[in-house]
């Protein structure tokens, strides 16, 4: 059996909580990417330079992403320009670069690649409506970096980066990490360099220059690490700015003391061209500009994108198919901070909204037929559409599920997982049993059944719970309705209130057959799960 079938084989006998399902694999390992990149004075022509220091992973060539509108130009191995090679071995086809080299496994290898073009995507080069301001703003996700960059484009191979940026007088440049230096050139030309290095994937390499105003938000979570912000926006939008991301800073504060120290040396938050509601890119989080002009960003949008910093971009999910590990995190962690900055009424308003949301698309679908991306599970192993991968299931469904683990382990122990995770995968890459793992750790409890279930498994629970009074106990009969494709669940301690008394029952069969206790008085009234720990569907029939 050939190593390719061997490795084919094992990922097929993983479960779906350890399997990188991914087709695109990194074949070498980058350490450190030096971008040097140029804008025109008109257009969108772009001419770049990339330095790359790679740890080889096999003695083939190394190959490196290029979308085919761009004219590789100049080839660099060590330093070296072959003119041999470039006879016999350098080539390319519609987006692959081949970089030939004597070296074998294990040994590190420098290429720089130079090339020009005009970008297609990854890089939007743009001319605000408004205004009339040219604009250039990075959005790579999810693997749209190689339309503009050669990179090894996948979340998995993450590397430290450093910019250097030049641009016309009169625009400013914000890239990943620190400023180190701004040069004026003859020609009204200005350049911006910038450095992170801290490993990040390459869906985060961004830049974004215009004609920008910027606020500084001064220093938060010094407790932990001191994290400067800073808010990036067009002149005309400086004022909403300043005042809507003031409460940037208690944020950041917020997650440095729930989670772990900020992962990178500065955050900035960004008016951009994003084709997302937020691009969380480290340390240089990006917002779409419409939302400026109505003036609709929120403090949970502000929340989840700079929850990303810790969970996304410091700690990343290591192929698309685990990307609950971001999307779900973050979404959860902005429900956090409602519920540390609005207080616990205002987090479950919110979390009751999510699942009256779900519940209504469960009784919707059984109606119509069909309930969309419930249908399919978490961890969706045969999705190949990685944009498609941006569904409720990923965010709010998978927020739930975090909210389920809180209740099961309890919020100590969540909140140590939590902390654990961070620090042994950040700044590098962690499926979903990782998580998993730091659970059972942080609790001493087996979580392998509810990690399978809320993962792997589509839909929800769907419960009638039908119960008769017998003078001051109550028979109850539970059943689950969902579909076989969903399978039956184990809910423990599902909470029961009569009358606001409240019982627990264990669930995990199709039909669970429970008499209650004594009870304070003859029971009149039933509600399932009032201290909403569980998503899920549940009818209530008195008989």
């Amino acid at each position: 059996m050939s190593a390719v079938a061997l490795l084919s084989l094992l990922a097929a006998l993983q479960s779906p909580l350890t399997a990188t399902p991914d087709t695109g694999r990194r074949v070498h390992d980058a350490l450190r990417y030096d971008i040097s990149i140029a804008v025109s004075d008109t257009g969108g022509h772009i001419v770049g330079e990339v330095e790359t220091t790679w740890r080889l992973g096999s003695s083939d060539p190394v190959v490196v992403p290029l979308d085919s509108a761009m004219r590789v130009v100049r080839v660099l191995v060590d330093g070296r320009e072959n003119t041999r090679m470039y006879r016999t071995s350098f080539g390319r086809n519609e987006t692959i670069v081949y970089i030939p080299h004597e070296k074998g496994a294990g040994d590190s290898l420098k290429t720089r690649i130079r090339y020009h073009g005009t970008a297609r995507d990854g890089l939007l080069v743009q001319v605000d409506s408004a205004t009339g301001r040219r604009t250039f703003f990075a959005d790579n996700w999810p693997d749209r970096a190689h339309r503009w960059l050669p990179v090894q484009d996948h979340p998995s191979d993450k590397a430290a980066v450093s910019f250097r940026v030049e641009v016309p007088a009169g625009l400013k440049v914000i890239a990943n990490g620190v400023l180190v230096r701004v040069d004026t050139l003859a020609r009204d030309r200005v350049t911006w360099q910038y450095r992170l290095d801290e490993p990040v994937s390459p869906y985060n390499f961004v830049l974004g220059a215009g004609a920008m105003s910027v606020t500084p938000l001064g220093e938060s979570a010094c407790a932990v690490k001191c994290v400067p912000q800073s808010v990036w926006s067009f002149p005309e939008d400086s004022a909403y700015a300043a005042e809507r991301f003031a409460v940037a800073p208690k944020i950041v504060e917020f997650f440095s003391t729930l989670v772990g120290p900020f992962p990178y040396p500065s955050l900035a938050h960004v008016q951009s061209s994003t084709t997302f509601g937020g691009m969380e890119n480290a340390t240089a989080i990006f917002y779409p500009t419409p939302s400026f002009r109505r003036r609709d960003l929120t403090a949970k949008l502000i929340a989840h994108e700079t929850a990303h910093q810790w969970f996304g971009d410091a700690v990343t999910e290591r192929d698309w198919h685990h990307l609950w590990l971001s999307e779900g995190l973050a979404t959860y962690l902005a429900e956090l901070w409602t519920e540390h900055a609005e207080g616990a009424q205002a987090f479950r308003a919110s979390m009751t909204s999510s699942e009256t949301h779900f519940v209504e698309r469960v009784r919707r679908g059984a109606v119509q037929g069909g309930i969309g991306d419930l249908d399919r599970p978490i961890i969706d192993t045969a999705a190949t559409d990685l944009m498609g991968l941006l569904n409720e299931n990923n965010y709010g469904k998978a927020a739930w599920m975090l909210h389920e683990v809180r209740g099961l382990v309890g919020d100590s122990a969540f909140v140590r997982g939590l902390r654990d995770y961070y620090e042994v995968h950040r700044h590098g890459t962690a499926l979903s049993d990782d998580l998993q793992r730091s659970m059972e750790q942080a609790s001493g409890q087996s979580l392998g059944w509810f990690f399978r279930e809320a993962f792997t498994l589509p839909g929800l629970p769907v419960l009638q719970v039908r119960w008769a009074p017998r003078g001051r106990t109550a028979v109850v009969e539970i059943t689950q309705l969902q579909p076989d494709a969903w399978g039956l669940r184990r809910i423990p301690k599902l909470e029961l209130a009569f009358d606001g008394e409240v019982i627990t029952v264990d669930v995990h069969e199709r039909v669970t057959r429970h008499t209650t206790r004594k009870l304070a008085r003859a029971p009149g009234q039933l509600v399932v799960d009032p201290n909403q720990k569980w998503l899920l569907d549940a009818t209530v029939v008195a008989r």
